[in-house]
């Protein structure tokens, strides 16, 4: 079954559509609602699946226009390269993430030393896969969110909301100022469990990136963990001499 959002699924279709000549280089796509009728899909998933397309760089829409087929394959790498917190929200936006599961959780001792949270202290964990549409079915990375207990409730707008950052989320729906991120980066070997979510090799090189979200006092009201093969990630750091 898969997994991903339906607007992925269609712009993957599409894709293959254009790989196989169906839809070739320079010309245009039917028009909306009949594409969307042969697709036995809504407009708006339609026009997430052409966005989709287009950040690919493999369509370009322009208005009274259509849809032009620019490209057979997409034109976007692999991965991503994160330099700043807008870069973070970009790829947020690129990459849908699709919840696996959710749970209360009590920090034992060893966890809350390692999240940087106080032991004992109650979170929910939500647990989820992100996709870079350009690569279709294989994910990028594996996610451990801890969210305070006081804003469990967001949950459902997690879900429902692929492509925003928890963060941002955290923000609109319980007024919570998330000014502040901490970045912990390490190199990290996949386990058998990542390996097989991840469809990566067990044993492979990954990243392990960890992010506080912090709230003006100090005190964490997010916390992730991000497990990366490394060859699907990067992040970028510039050192200014002073």
């Amino acid at each position: 079954m898969d997994r991903r959002p339906l607007y992925m699924q269609i712009a993957d279709r599409l894709a293959l559509d254009i790989a196989s000549g169906r839809y070739a280089v320079g010309t245009v796509l039917p028009r909306e609602p009949d594409l969307a009728q042969q697709l036995q899909v809504s407009r708006s998933t339609l026009r997430a699946a052409l966005a989709a397309l287009e950040r690919r760089k493999q369509v370009s829409r322009r208005k009274n226009a259509g849809t032009r087929v620019e490209a057979a394959q997409p034109q976007q790498g692999y991965g991503a390269n994160l330099a700043s917190l807008p870069d973070l929200v970009q790829w947020a936006q690129e990459c849908a993430r699709v919840v696996q599961g959710s749970c209360p959780v009590v920090l034992d001792a060893d966890l809350a030393q390692e999240l940087g949270c106080a032991p004992g202290s109650r979170w929910l964990l939500v647990q989820s896969l992100r996709f870079d549409e350009p690569q279709g079915a294989t994910p990028v990375s594996w996610t451990d969110a801890y969210i305070d207990e006081r804003h469990a409730a967001v949950l459902p707008a997690v879900k429902q909301q692929p492509s925003v950052l928890m963060s941002e989320l955290l923000e609109r729906h319980f007024g919570v100022e998330l000014a502040t991120v901490e970045q912990e980066v390490q190199g990290w070997k996949l386990g058998k469990a990542h390996a097989a979510a991840l469809q990566a090799r067990a044993g492979g090189a990954a990243l392990k990136v960890l992010r506080r979200y912090l709230t003006p006092d100090g005190a964490p009201a997010l916390v992730t963990v991000s497990i990366h093969p490394a060859e699907r990630f990067s992040i970028k750091t510039t050192l200014t001499r002073t």
